[in-house]
C-alpha cells in the first residue's frame, strides 16, 4: 500500500499515519514494521524523513527499534491513548464540543464505578477537594486546581487504570483556558457549579451509580454550556 502526503512535517505524517495503524490494531503488538527503504517508497519519502518518523514513534512508546533487527510494534500503555487526544488537539483536530462529547462518555461512566468502587479513605479526599473548593470560588487559579483534582481523582477511584490514562489529558485540555472561563462566569453560574460538585460528592459517598452518573452528566452539560456563553 503506498500512501499520498503533503510534502510539509511529512516525517509527522507518517508517525501520525502508523501510530493510527498501531491503535487501530492494523499492526499487531511484536509484528516488524517494514524496513526503512519499503517505507520510504510507500509514503514517497527519504529515508530520513522516515527514520525521524520512527524516532517520533519510539519517543511515543509505540515501537521498539533494534539494532540490526529492526522496528517492532511494542505493547501500547493507558497513558498513550491519552497522548494522542492531546496530540490532536494541538493541532486543531478537536474541538471543545467534541472534548465534552468524550468526557461525557468517559466520565458519567467513571463517576459511577468511583461510587461503587472508591474507598472510605478515596472518598474522604474527595470530600477535602470539594471543601477546598468552596474555601476558593472566589480565586480562579485556586479553584481550578481543586476542580482539576476533583475530576482527577474520580477517574482513579474507578479501579480502572484506563480512565485515569484518558480522562486526565482531556481535563487539561479544557484548563488551559479555563482561568479565563473562571474569571467571566457569572457569580450565578459559579456558585452552580460548586452545588454540582456537591451533588456529585454526596452521590458518590452514597455509593449510589445511577445517581452519581446522573449528577456527572448533568455538571458535564452546564459546564459546556457556562464555556460557550461566557467565552
Amino acid at each position: 500500500m503506498y500512501y499520498q502526503l503533503n510534502k510539509e512535517n511529512l516525517s509527522h505524517q507518517i508517525a501520525q499515519t502508523i501510530e493510527e495503524m498501531i491503535l487501530g490494531q492494523e499492526i499487531q503488538i511484536g509484528e516488524r514494521l517494514p524496513g526503512e527503504i519499503d517505507l520510504a517508497n510507500r509514503f514517497g519519502a527519504s529515508r530520513n524523513v522516515v527514520r525521524e518518523a520512527l524516532t517520533m514513534l519510539r519517543e511515543r512508546g509505540l515501537v521498539n527499534i533494534r539494532s540490526g533487527s529492526g522496528t517492532f510494534v511494542t505493547q501500547v500503555h493507558p497513558q498513550i491513548l491519552g497522548e494522542v487526544v492531546t496530540r490532536m488537539a494541538v493541532i486543531g483536530s478537536v474541538s471543545v464540543n467534541e472534548i465534552f462529547e468524550i468526557r461525557m462518555a468517559l466520565e458519567v461512566r467513571a463517576c459511577g464505578l468511583a461510587a461503587l468502587n472508591g474507598t472510605p479513605e478515596e472518598k474522604a479526599k474527595l470530600q477535602s477537594i470539594v471543601e477546598n473548593m468552596k474555601n476558593n470560588y472566589r480565586q480562579p487559579d485556586k479553584w481550578n486546581e481543586y476542580d482539576r483534582k476533583f475530576h482527577s481523582h474520580l477517574s482513579k477511584m474507578t479501579n480502572n487504570s484506563l480512565f485515569p490514562a484518558m480522562i486526565i489529558p482531556l481535563i487539561s485540555l479544557i484548563f488551559p483556558n479555563s482561568e479565563t472561563n473562571h474569571a467571566s462566569f457569572s457569580e450565578e453560574a459559579i456558585w452552580r457549579g460548586l452545588e454540582q460538585h456537591n451533588g456529585i460528592l454526596k452521590t458518590v459517598l452514597d455509593g449510589d451509580r445511577k445517581l452519581a452518573e446522573d449528577a456527572m452528566a448533568t455538571h458535564l452539560q452546564t459546564y459546556l454550556e457556562d464555556i460557550i456563553s461566557f467565552s
